[in-house]
């Protein structure tokens, strides 16, 4: 028994999926800038892949058509990678094939490591799907040497997964466990709980193959329970089925069967035509042992027409097998003849395209060798003729050479000089305004600080003790009239509202959550506030900050929310805000946006208000970007990035 796992690489996030998750990336395929929306269909493809594949298979096309459209090789890239991924989760692998195999060209024209890893990983298990043991192999062996020269502990786990499992399937036991121990191992470094499954089940696999059935089934039992908990139905039913032959080597035919049906149905599910050929085949075994040949023909013959579909050749051979054998049984011996002929026809012709292709590559070989001879021998009679010639203008071409050597090597230092000089002096003058700029941050936050701090233990202790002198009067005086009393009150309102309004102030120069609680309370203590007012309303919507960033950012990005907000209730005369800050693992993304009277955003540099240059002065000290999208009459987005270390 052969265990064939598919593992996908995950670049991307590591959000929870849920509707409101969804609803917020379909809100950002709407987005006019191009990174947004790229970034968006790609989330689409991978949170929809396993439960809406025609979805993911539309948004994944227009993430192609429109990175093509524009030229961007990057989302181009990742355009096909998606929809390769999307036939590859459908068994159709040589669409899967084709397109990843398109992806993997682009990225290695752009260079990035990371990616082409991750393209030859799919190649790999694709190449694992088809029965190409031998290239996977190689394939899978140049995708290890990547990831451990980028040291990344995760992908080099599920690679080693990967050649562990090939090896397996090349009956290779030895190699195979060692790659399988190396992944768990890191796995379990690292709390890979999508990784662990996999290894658990292709170590089950080994001991199926050792005739070891009560180990591989303890195995693969948990692996099957451990896929379930992550949602990776693709390998949950993969399990069922290895349990359905290994509980039927063992005898027990009911939970056998048990898994088998599990394993159709998961298959139905996810739209995997694949397994559920292969699935529906190893029922209808069990049928044909109960004699229950209806069902049995049924399934057969079902199965049948989604692996001509799929051009799965082998399987094929396998149902004309099993076929010819259900008609044997069941008496008719007419059916019986037909199947075992289309078995034998089909078992030639595979031979004979098998055979036709060897000779084919033979022939090719043979060819290509003989040319290379040919061309070889031209060569070296061209080289023998163009000797003498070549010796003759050797020295007065070195003259030349040596000339234009020490005339360029001397402009070469000259003017590597002048750049070494020019980088010095343009990194102190960036050191020397980053320092400033934090020198001046800093100073701004202390003086806050300061004077909240004075507001709340100076001038707000100062009124609270004449609030209490004057209540402590009005108990005392025996006022003789109601204008009197009138007075007091209102002494003591006034003094009760100035209490209050220092607070406020103190509070808003420097909150207290923000403080205690972080950066997501404080927003939404600050939304909350804003709230109170029946003409504005504020959406705010907050994903991933879960843990606190450091105090320094905290602060920074909330100056930036904070003067964005303002900026919109003082100019923007609107009546709805929404609000979503978005952490990424090495990015954190905050998108405003308002449908007040809007702005010229073309002319942003023209602007001589400190809000907006505060806030790109802030942003810049975060080493992030801001992003202004506005018109006249159509309300104002701002995004922005910042990275996270």
């Amino acid at each position: 028994m052969k265990y064939l796992y598919l593992l996908l690489l995950v670049c991307g996030n590591l959000f929870s999926q849920n509707n409101r998750y969804l609803d917020s990336l379909k809100t950002l395929t709407k987005s006019k800038i191009d990174t947004v929306r790229y970034w968006a269909y790609s989330e689409l493809v991978w949170e929809l892949k396993d439960i809406q594949k025609e979805d993911a298979l539309n948004y994944a096309n227009a993430l192609l058509s429109e990175s093509t459209e524009n030229g961007i090789q990057k989302w181009m890239a990742q355009g096909y990678n998606d929809v390769g991924i999307i036939y590859l989760r459908s068994g159709d692998y040589n669409k899967a094939l084709d397109n990843i195999q398109k992806s993997l060209a682009i990225r290695e024209k752009i260079g990035n490591k990371k990616d082409i890893a991750s393209s030859l990983s799919k190649i790999g298990n694709i190449k694992i799907e088809k029965g190409q043991y031998a290239d996977a192999i190689d394939i899978l062996l140049k995708t290890l040497k990547i990831y451990e020269e980028l040291d990344i502990k995760a992908y080099i786990a599920q690679t080693c997964n990967n050649i562990g499992q090939t090896y397996n399937n090349l009956n290779k036991y030895e190699l195979s466990n060692t790659y399988l121990q190396r992944a768990y191992k890191i796995e379990k470094e690292i709390g890979d709980k999508y990784g662990m499954p996999v290894t658990l089940a292709i170590i089950g696999s080994n001991f199926s193959d050792l005739k070891q059935q009560d180990s591989a089934i303890k195995y693969i039992s948990t692996a099957k329970l451990l896929f379930k908990d992550v949602g990776d139905y693709l390998s949950y039913a993969t399990s069922c089925n290895n349990l359905g032959h290994l509980y039927r080597l063992k005898h027990n035919t009911a939970e056998g069967k048990k898994n088998y049906i599990e394993a159709i149905e998961i298959s139905k599910q996810i739209g995997d035509s694949s397994g559920l050929a292969l699935y529906q085949n190893n029922l209808s075994n069990v049928y044909i042992d109960e004699e229950n040949f209806k069902d049995a023909e049924t399934l057969l013959l079902n199965s049948l027409k989604i692996s001509e579909k799929l051009g799965a050749g082998e399987n094929i051979l396998k149902i004309y097998q099993s076929l010819t054998g259900l008609y044997i049984q069941m008496k008719d011996p007419v059916k019986a003849d037909f199947y075992f002929d289309k078995y034998r026809h089909f078992k030639d012709t595979i031979f004979s395209i098998q055979t036709a292709k060897q000779f084919s590559e033979a022939q090719t070989k043979f060819d290509v060798e003989k040319k290379d001879l040919e061309i070889e021998k031209n060569k070296a009679e061209l080289k023998a003729n163009e000797k003498q010639a070549f010796i003759k203008n050797i020295i007065i071409i070195a003259i030349i050479l040596l000339l234009l050597l020490l005339t360029i090597t001397g402009v070469v230092f000259y003017r590597k000089k002048q750049i070494e000089q020019q980088a010095k002096l343009d990194a102190e003058i960036a050191h020397q305004k980053e320092v400033r700029t934090k020198a001046i941050l800093e100073a701004e936050e202390k003086e806050r600080r300061r004077i909240a701090q004075d507001l709340h233990d100076g001038v707000g202790q100062l009124l609270s003790a004449t609030k209490m002198n004057l209540s402590n009067l009005e108990s005392k005086l025996k006022l003789d009239n109601d204008e009197q009393k009138l007075a007091m009150q209102n002494a003591l309102s006034l003094m009760d509202d100035s209490v209050k309004e220092v607070r406020a102030v103190s509070h808003n120069m420097m909150p207290n959550t923000l403080i205690k609680l972080g950066l997501a309370s404080a927003v939404r203590e600050f939304i909350t506030k804003l709230g109170n007012s029946p003409s504005l309303k504020v959406d705010l919507e907050i994903i991933g900050l879960d843990k606190r960033l450091d105090n320094q950012t905290e602060t920074v990005l909330y100056r930036i929310i904070q003067e964005i907000v303002n900026n919109i209730i003082k100019h923007a005369k609107a009546s709805q805000i929404s609000m979503q800050l978005i952490k990424h693992d090495t990015e954190l993304n905050i998108m405003i946006e308002d449908n007040g009277v809007g702005f010229d955003s073309t002319k942003i540099n023209e602007f001589n208000g400190i809000g907006l240059k505060g806030i790109q002065t802030r942003v810049e000290f975060l080493n992030g970007n801001v992003h202004f999208d506005s018109m006249v009459g159509r309300g104002t987005t701002v995004i922005i990035d910042v990275p996270l270390s």
